[in-house]
C-alpha cells in the first residue's frame, strides 16, 4: 500500500467515524486532504481531463444537497469533491459505486429488519470507506 492509499484510508476512516458518531464532516480535514490530492496529482503528472468526472460528480452532489435542502448532506459533496482531487477516475468511481451499493444494502436492512422508516438518516462516508477498501484489496 502506497502513501496515497494510506492517506485515503486514514482520511476516510476518520471522516467515516465522525459521520457515523456525530453526523458531521470536518471541512478542515477535507480541505487538507483535497490540497494534498492536488499536490499529489500535480507531482504524479495526472492529466487534467482525469479530474473532469470526479470534480463533476462532486459538484453534482453539492448541487443535490442544495436541491434537497440538506436531505443529502453538503459535507458528503465536499468530501466527494476532495476525493476526486486524489483518486484517479476509476478508483473514484469504484469507491462511489461500492459505497452506494453498501449503503443501499444497509438501508434495506434498516427498513426490513429494524423497521426504520424512510426518514432515517444513513451516513454515507463509512460506506465510502468500505467501498474504497474493497477496491484496494480486490
Amino acid at each position: 500500500m502506497g502513501i496515497k492509499q494510506i492517506c485515503t484510508v486514514v482520511f476516510l476512516l476518520t471522516s467515516g467515524w465522525l459521520d457515523w458518531k456525530k453526523h458531521e464532516i470536518s471541512l478542515c480535514l477535507t480541505g487538507i486532504y483535497a490540497l494534498t490530492g492536488i499536490v499529489y496529482s500535480i507531482a504524479e503528472g495526472r492529466p487534467a481531463e482525469d479530474l473532469l468526472v470526479p470534480v463533476g460528480l462532486g459538484i453534482l452532489f453539492l448541487a443535490m444537497s442544495l436541491l434537497t435542502r440538506g436531505d443529502m448532506g453538503m459535507g458528503d459533496g465536499w468530501l466527494l469533491l476532495s476525493l476526486g482531487m486524489m483518486l484517479e477516475t476509476g478508483e473514484y468511481m469504484g469507491t462511489i459505486f461500492g459505497g452506494m451499493l453498501l449503503a443501499s444494502i444497509w438501508a434495506v436492512i434498516l427498513l426490513l429488519v429494524f423497521k426504520k422508516n424512510k426518514k432515517t438518516e444513513i451516513p454515507l462516508i463509512p460506506f465510502l470507506f468500505l467501498g474504497y477498501l474493497g477496491g484496494v484489496f480486490i
